[in-house]
């Protein structure tokens, strides 16, 4: 029976070694695959790669925001918090011609279950999102057959709605992807972007 799979990638500036052009093979990946995914787009980074962060909602992908500087929300002031997040929505726009409200993912996670932060983030006009399966794609030693073998398999065991995360600039993530596709795939998953799981 299908099953339904959200993708979903933090497109940021990589904080540890990345692949070179890893980013663009992972759209055209996708692309060939005619998979659906969502994007949580760093503000800094778009600002930095406009033509890059551009192809994601031409390739017909969601944008969300990622923050601007990648900081733990909850270490900001709410001041701060907010500075940061609409710097992020308008660097974001202003690159890919795209609203990135109401998705918002929270970098590695923190402030996802923090009150603050999410009072913070409705007022704004954005709801987090989390995930289910992490494929720990940027870890060093990760390889694209690990992460896409562990990831099906948690993927599997979660079932339908099941919010995957991976980083496209991760050599992992590049070269794993297909085969994740693949996988689920064969085991009847049918990909679809955040906004149809709401």
């Amino acid at each position: 029976m299908p099953f339904r799979v959200a993708l979903t990638f933090d497109a940021e500036h990589p904080d540890r070694p990345h692949r070179e052009g890893a980013t663009s093979r992972v759209l055209e990946t996708l692309a060939a695959a005619d998979v659906p995914a969502t994007f949580f787009v760093q503000g800094r980074w778009a600002q930095s790669d406009p033509g890059l962060a551009r192809a994601i909602p031409a390739g017909g992908h969601l944008v969300g925001n990622h923050s601007f500087y990648h900081a733990r929300m909850p270490l900001l002031t709410n001041a701060a918090l907010t500075a940061d997040i609409r710097a992020a929505e308008r660097a974001i726009e202003r690159a890919t011609g795209v609203d990135p409200r109401p998705w918002f993912r929270c970098p590695f996670g923190a402030g996802a279950g923090d009150p603050r932060v999410l009072v913070a983030l409705e007022h704004l006009g954005y709801r987090e999102v989390g995930w289910d399966v992490e494929g720990v794609d940027w870890a060093i030693r990760a390889s694209g057959r690990a992460v896409a073998r562990g990831m099906i398999e948690r993927t599997m065991a979660h079932g339908d709605g099941a919010i995957l995360l991976l980083h496209p600039w991760t050599t992992a993530a590049d070269r794993g992807l297909p085969a994740l596709i693949d996988g689920l795939r064969a085991n009847g998953a049918e990909f679809v972007r955040i906004d149809a799981l709401a």
